[in-house]
């Protein structure tokens, strides 16, 4: 009897010891357990309990039952800690916050060299929802008809209308000649539109130019052009406006064949930078006086290449973009350069194309030049994602891509919540007039001036 009280005694000694022993001592084989002695906030490290994190491992190392056998009996100490770090950046419930693992990481790697394999188009998150900014020019995603604005419901049959724009990705993406089927759900379709798409190589094209010419009805010449009176709805005052060419009775229009120059832009790389100048510089040498700058589709790009080119139309030291950075919330203004290409060059009026596949620095390059009275924005409401991520190198192998800064417009208006309105919204639904009613739009506007 003494003896087996005495074994008893001793276990039931050890159990209490046991359970005192804090859970983050009972996991074995920990490095770095202090954390990164070069990031580490020692101020605040000592106040956050870690003791719920440890006691979920140890508990789950010890409890979890798997579902069956295909399930892998002991999942990777290392693929445990990948996991909570993506459940701590899911935390920040910001769509364009991700967590790569080493695979994630070589990927999104080669997507920004500019040339991969997969079906060329940019998703994003929309109202929660995954859906499509806009297909590439020429891709594959862009043949087999994906559209700005498709809301993706199912990859390769897997629900997917709640995906993380980088999960959504992974799936997605893949080696060329190989299929990968989307659900997609459209505006105006009351069924969802089943896509097959063969993947590809995809190379990011920059720009594309030229000269459109088209017959337009505007006011003959004369010394006293007609005008009428219009009240302003906000503040009540009369003003007297040219009356527009529709109105005009027929002996006071001419129909006349007009020169416009087309720069369509498909992204913000470096390399589109000289792409953009060289056809600022073609339409500089053209007989076109009036410029049509398409960002229709156009996802957007590093953040210095639309300073770069809305400098050309901006005059040096004026705000472009405003950026609040980091978690005090600093603003840092960014100026324009007042690049003169196009001093010499008389440019009677600009006007700029947007759609709900226009973002990021397409929205930065729209917003500016409207609001600076540069140019007139025609369209449709563009994407708005005003904000800015960085990669950051976790390990060498893995990485953390993270929103760093959110951009604002020259007064102040946020990009992300809003978006951009154009000055002359264009109603895409069916039926359409034309095959392209915005741009129909964009050169009577100009025409008729």
């Amino acid at each position: 009897m003494a003896i087996v009280f005495i074994v008893a005694a001793f276990v039931f000694g050890v159990y209490v010891g046991e359970s005192r022993v804090p859970a983050v001592e009972r996991v074995l084989g920990i490095s770095n357990k202090g954390g990164d002695p070069l990031s580490l906030d020692i101020s605040t490290a000592d106040q956050v309990d870690f003791a719920p994190f440890w006691r979920v491992w140890n508990t789950l190392d010890t409890k979890f039952v798997p579902r069956g056998t295909s399930t892998r009996e002991q999942i990777e100490a290392q693929e445990k800690v990948w996991g909570a770090i993506a459940g701590l950046v899911d935390a920040y419930d910001d769509p364009y916050t991700t967590f790569f693992k080493p695979e994630e990481t070589e990927i999104f790697k080669e997507s920004a060299r500019g040339s991969f394999e997969g079906v060329g188009m940019v998703v994003g998150i929309e109202n929660e929802q995954l859906v499509v900014v806009a297909p590439f020019e020429d891709s594959p995603a862009m043949r087999a008809g994906i559209q700005a604005g498709d809301i993706i419901v199912k990859i390769d049959g897997i629900d997917s209308v709640s995906f993380s724009t980088d999960k959504a990705v992974d799936l997605i993406r893949g080696e060329r000649g190989t299929e990968v089927v989307l659900h997609v759900r459209r505006e105006g379709e009351a069924d969802l539109v089943q896509i097959p798409i063969t993947r590809g190589q995809i190379d990011i094209p920059s720009t594309n130019t030229g000269v459109v010419s088209r017959e337009v009805t505007r006011a003959k010449d004369t010394t006293t052009p007609l005008t009428k009176e219009v009240i302003d709805e906000e503040t009540g005052e009369v003003e007297v406006v040219p009356v527009p060419v529709t109105e005009l009775p027929e002996e006071s229009v001419e129909v006349v064949e007009q020169d416009f120059f087309f720069l369509r832009l498909f992204n913000f790389s470096e390399s589109s930078v000289r792409s953009f100048k060289t056809g600022l510089e073609e339409f500089a040498e053209s007989d076109a006086d009036t410029l049509i700058i398409d960002l229709r589709g156009n996802p957007g790009g590093f953040l210095q290449s639309a300073i770069d080119m809305a400098s050309y139309f901006i005059p040096e030291g004026e705000v472009v973009v405003r950026e609040v950075v980091g978690a005090d919330r600093s603003e840092r203004v960014h100026v324009s350069k007042g690049h003169d290409l196009l001093r010499e060059k008389d440019v009677s009026d600009i006007v700029v194309l947007v759609n709900r596949g226009s973002a990021s620095a397409s929205e930065i390059l729209a917003g500016a030049l409207q609001e600076y009275g540069v140019a007139t924005v025609i369209g449709e409401k563009s994407f708005g994602k005003g904000s800015v991520q960085e990669l950051v190198d976790i390990t060498g192998d893995v990485s953390l891509k993270v929103t760093i800064a959110r951009w604002y417009t020259p007064n102040g208006i946020s990009i992300s919540e809003n978006g951009l309105t154009p000055d002359m919204e264009i109603d895409l639904s069916p039926p359409l007039t034309s095959f392209d009613p915005v741009f129909d739009a964009a050169v009577e506007y100009l025409g008729s001036k």
